[in-house]
């Protein structure tokens, strides 16, 4: 009789039906991605469940979310299967078709996108892209759980753990040609909620001790320039994307802004990506968004 050890192994069908779920929130979604049935996801569910001995996912208004238990395995999950992936690499049997998950931070989706898509498609015809936009925090978590392959986005910290480039990045305050910085009243400020920038730029104002209110917050880049060109106050933004985002707003010149220091950009591989066999990929995003910038 074979000897029990008192665990078991979970098989990465399993992982990868619960990644999906986590990433639609739906079962139904996740069964259309994996061509599988939506009984059958389930029973992967149950199964995974009762292998890790509590509940993983729990249901919300719209969908399902993940339960702490949830959140704790998603991470580790990742892991498994990137370095599952990278054991086949090294066999030689990467399946064909396999997608590279690319995170670009949302300020810089409209400046280097396209130039991103052509140089990934010159360096590596036969691969897939899914690509993923957030602000910097967002893009960060994703590469820490292996969601993401690559990401080009703002360095957070000092840790130089999967930073294969960096460069610095200038900003500017921008405002309606028509808007005027107030001299004795706070000024209004529009923010990114949760935004890595505006947290750097609020530190500023503080630090300088220049008074100030927010007067619109929105997640999209977008909806911030629609409340510039509205003449709701001012936001920072990256320099050589001012005109792409809008043409109608201006540099501010107020000398009661302060000046806005650099901040630093980079490119991020996860753990456990195949640099070697990567590199041509790696190479690319750099030049798209390297390039992007010093033409501007």
């Amino acid at each position: 009789m074979p000897r029990q050890y008192g665990h078991s192994n979970i098989p990465t069908e399993l992982y990868r039906s619960f990644l999906a779920i986590s990433q639609h929130g739906s079962f139904t979604k996740a069964a259309e991605e994996l061509n599988l049935t939506q009984p059958a996801i389930s029973a992967q569910m149950k199964r995974l469940q009762q292998l890790l001995g509590g509940d993983l996912l729990v249901k919300k208004a719209q969908g399902v979310g993940l339960t702490e238990l949830g959140s704790i395995v998603e991470s580790y999950a990742r892991r498994v299967l990137a370095l599952n992936d990278q054991v086949i690499a090294i066999a030689g049997r990467v399946p064909q078709g396999e997608t590279l998950c690319i995170g670009v931070q949302n300020i810089f989706v409209r400046t280097v996108l396209s130039d991103v898509v052509r140089k990934l498609l010159a360096a590596n015809n036969n691969g897939n892209y899914r690509f993923i936009s957030g602000n910097a925090p967002h893009l960060a978590e994703k590469l820490r759980s292996g969601y993401i392959d690559l990401a080009a986005m703002f360095v957070q910290s000092d840790s130089r753990r999967g930073l294969v480039a960096e460069w610095l990045e200038h900003l500017v305050w921008v405002h309606a040609p028509h808007f005027r910085v107030p001299d004795n009243e706070p000024i209004p400020y529009l923010s990114r909620e949760e935004g890595y920038i505006d947290r750097q730029v609020q530190n500023l104002l503080d630090e300088c001790k220049v008074p100030y209110r927010i007067a619109f917050s929105s997640v999209d880049l977008w909806s911030l320039a629609a409340a510039a060109e509205a003449g709701l106050g001012v936001f920072a933004m990256l320099e050589r994307g001012r005109l792409d985002l809008s043409r109608s707003l201006v540099v501010a010149k107020d000398n009661i802004l302060p000046k806005l220091r650099p901040m630093r950009a980079g490119v991020f591989f996860k753990d456990g990506f195949d640099m070697e066999r990567g590199q041509a990929l790696v190479e690319a995003l750099v030049s798209a968004v390297r390039s992007q910038r010093n033409n501007t």
